[in-house]
This record gives structure tokens, C-alpha cells and sequence, in this order.
């Protein structure tokens, strides 16, 4: 019986596994592919939007991502520490202006307490907001990445 390409590859796969040097189960494999010029080109490119500082960083961020592993892009990543520093920075603002206006060198009047209070309650809040919501996406990356590998993993010894 003839068999198919994926036969083909998935029996070339596990003859290949015992090749090499000894694997060990925690230690990372080198995969390695050639790749046309202009696949390669487009490859670089891409590497350069999620800001991988070399191609193994970039193949390691399309595996996690095609699998469901969180990865923030460059530009998403940029912004989220913009938010964070923007937000140190306000607090920062808020606290001196209270300092300053219980030091009686910024008089105030009732509603303008009342609007900085405010401030000082919720930056800390939304700061912990932020934080929740990056925490989240990475256990729920995670959790994708160990099922997507749970899978595999009983796909080769099923």
C-alpha cells in the first residue's frame, strides 16, 4: 500500500527522533527549515514587526502564537508599558498635588478634593486592572500552549 505524504512525513519524523544527540525531555530542540528568498524576506519582516532580536526568537513567537500561547506584537507591547508609565507618572502628579494642598500651597476648593481623592483611589485600581487583564491573557496562553502540547504529545504515542 502506497502512502501518503503525511505518512510519509510522520514516519520520517519518528525515524528522525532517535537521531542526533540524546534528547532530554526538559532541554529545547533545534528545528530548522529552508526557506525560499522570498519567504524568507517576508519571514524577516514579520521577525522585525513582533520584534524578535534574531529568527530563532521569531519562530519561537509564531509557534507559541499559532498554538494560542500569548504573544504580544512590538507595538502592543510598547503600548501596554506607555500605559504603565503614564500611569506611574499620574499618580505620581495626584500625590503632589495632595501633598502640596494639605501643605497649603495649593488651596483648593471642596470639589476639587473631592476630584482628587477620587484620582488617588482609582489610578491604583485601574494599574491593578491593567495588571489582571495581562495576567489572564498569559494563563490562558499558557493553558492553550500545555493543551496544544498535551495534544501532540498523545497524538505521537497514540
Amino acid at each position: 500500500m502506497a502512502k501518503t505524504d503525511n505518512e510519509v512525513s510522520d514516519s520520517a519524523v519518528q525515524q528522525g527522533a532517535g537521531r542526533g544527540r540524546p534528547r532530554s525531555e526538559d532541554k529545547g530542540q533545534v528545528v530548522s527549515c529552508r526557506l525560499p528568498a522570498e519567504e524568507l524576506h517576508a519571514f524577516d519582516a514579520l521577525c522585525s514587526q513582533l520584534g524578535a532580536k534574531s529568527r530563532s526568537d521569531g519562530v519561537r513567537s509564531v509557534v507559541r502564537m499559532a498554538s494560542g500561547f500569548l504573544e504580544f506584537s512590538r507595538e502592543d507591547s510598547v503600548k501596554l508599558e506607555e500605559i504603565r508609565y503614564e500611569l506611574g507618572k499620574i499618580g505620581t502628579n495626584v500625590n503632589q498635588i495632595a501633598l502640596a494642598a494639605n501643605r497649603g500651597r495649593a488651596p483648593m476648593v471642596k470639589a476639587q478634593w473631592a476630584s482628587v481623592d477620587e484620582l488617588r483611589r482609582s489610578l491604583p485600581l485601574v494599574a491593578k486592572a491593567l495588571s489582571q487583564i495581562i495576567a489572564e491573557r498569559r494563563r490562558q496562553g499558557v493553558a492553550l500552549f500545555r493543551k496544544f502540547v498535551e495534544t501532540q504529545e498523545g497524538a505521537r504515542h497514540g
